[in-house]
Parts: C-alpha cells; sequence; structure tokens
C-alpha cells in the first residue's frame, strides 16, 4: 500500500510540475534576481506545497503510527549544525543552477541544457557523502526500500 501510495504522490508531484513549468530554471533565477522577470508560479507552488504539509500535519498529527506502516521517522530535537549546512548548500546550489532535484530530472528528460550535469554532481556529492559518512564504504543498502 505503502508504495501505490509513493507512485500517487509522484505522479501528482510530477504531473504538476510539468503543468505549472517550475521545472526551468528562469523562474527560480528570475524570482531570486532584484530586477528580473516576477512570476508568481514560483510562489503559488510554494504556497501549495506550504498548504498540503499543514494540511497533512493536522490530520495525522495524534496518530501513535504512521498511517501506512512502515517505521516512524519524525526528526527530535533542534536540527544540528550538520542538518543547518547541508541547507544552506541545498540552498546554493538550488538558488545557483535554477534546479531542485526533481526539476533537475524532469528537465534531464528533456534534455535541458545543464540540467544532466546537475544531476551528476548532484548524485556525485551524494555518493561522495556517503562514501565518507561511512568511513570508506558505499551502503548499498540505504538505496533499498523498507516498505
Amino acid at each position: 500500500m505503502i508504495r501505490l501510495a509513493a507512485l500517487f504522490c509522484g505522479l501528482l508531484c510530477g504531473t504538476g510540475l510539468m503543468l505549472s513549468g517550475l521545472f526551468q530554471p528562469a523562474l527560480l533565477q528570475g524570482f531570486l534576481t532584484p530586477d528580473g522577470p516576477r512570476d508568481l508560479t514560483l510562489g503559488i507552488g510554494l504556497l501549495s506545497v506550504l498548504g498540503a504539509g499543514v494540511l497533512v500535519l493536522a490530520l495525522t498529527h495524534r496518530l501513535s503510527r504512521p498511517l501506512l506502516g512502515g517505521q516512524d521517522q519524525a526528526l527530535a530535537g533542534a536540527p544540528t549544525g550538520k542538518a543547518l549546512l547541508g541547507g544552506v548548500l541545498f540552498g546554493f546550489g538550488w538558488g545557483l543552477s535554477g534546479y531542485f532535484p526533481l526539476a533537475a530530472i524532469v528537465a534531464t528528460g528533456l534534455f535541458a541544457p545543464g540540467a544532466a550535469i546537475f544531476l551528476a554532481s548532484m548524485l556525485a556529492g551524494m555518493f561522495l557523502h556517503d562514501i565518507g559518512a561511512n568511513g570508506g564504504r558505499f551502503r548499498l543498502d540505504r538505496l533499498r526500500s523498507s516498505g
């Protein structure tokens, strides 16, 4: 059941991404540039994400276990320095390139210039982090689904 829910959510997100055009780096770069062209699509997309997240949290915050099974992966405590640094690096990568991970996958499939380079660089960074965090070993078990 959890895989069907993940499939549905992925299809919903991908469809929205394609319809809105949010895979185009010009939207983000225009939004971040002081004199850039303004397009409300990005803001509406971000507000939609925020609204959906608030709705899900409001409906599920009293559950004692995950609705579709699996393990509860709630965050505990304040963010660590490592998490904050990761967020800052993610934000700089997103802002400089104009791509976020899902948009890079879509844009690579559409043969957008630079998207494949961004995607390959992001995956290489994730791979190098995993090797460094695991004493020089890459752990394939992290790629397997637990659901």
